[in-house]
């Protein structure tokens, strides 16, 4: 069961990364330069990374206790929806209502 839910996570964050880097990429790809464009996508996909893992992290977590490092929970999963849900709105809806 624990294997499973490290997986599920690990799974979460790098599809959420992956998502954030497609979004903006296409988003600015037509307006700079290409490099740009990626090193841009890039630290916005780090930072996609680094902020779900926040989000998984067990707050309670004690080396050598036996806690799970990680814990997936429905709140977790839903604030990550949630925030990919604002992204798709401000780099793929809105700019195409235009």
């Amino acid at each position: 069961m624990q294997n499973s839910d490290q997986i599920i996570i690990l799974i979460l964050t790098l599809l959420s990364a992956v998502l954030t880097w497609k979004m903006v990429y296409d988003f600015y790809k037509t307006k700079i330069h290409k490099v740009i464009t990626h090193l841009i996508a890039v630290i916005t996909a780090s930072f996609m990374l680094l902020s779900t893992t926040f989000l998984f992290m067990n707050k309670n977590y004690q080396r050598g206790s036996g806690d799970p490092q990680m814990i997936l929970s429905f709140s977790s999963v839903g604030i990550l929806i949630i925030m990919l849900l604002i992204l798709y709105l401000f780099f793929r809806y809105i700019p195409s209502r235009k």
